[in-house]
């Protein structure tokens, strides 16, 4: 039986970022260790996915960082995210 992201995340961080990246990428199914790139992300996708971070997360992440996993930018995030409030 499969998991969606959702139920498998560790984070609101993690499950807000899967929802983003169906939406963006087109597909419904988004798991923790899938990769932007190897699911269908490209460039252009990943400055809308940055721009949306900054602007309902507040915090920037690169492209660079974005080419990762799900869960390495949720956990990247929620540490920028700790970083501003400490």
């Amino acid at each position: 039986m499969s998991q969606s992201p959702e139920e498998g995340s560790t984070s609101a961080t993690e499950a807000k970022l899967a929802a983003w990246w169906k939406e963006l990428l087109g597909v419904e199914v988004v798991r923790p260790e899938d990769h932007f790139l190897e699911i269908g992300g490209n460039s252009l996708m990943a400055t809308v996915l940055s721009n949306r971070i900054e602007s309902e997360l507040g915090v920037e992440v690169s492209m660079v960082e974005l080419f990762n996993t799900l869960r390495a930018v949720a956990t990247l995030c929620d540490e920028l995210r700790q970083e501003q409030t400490a």
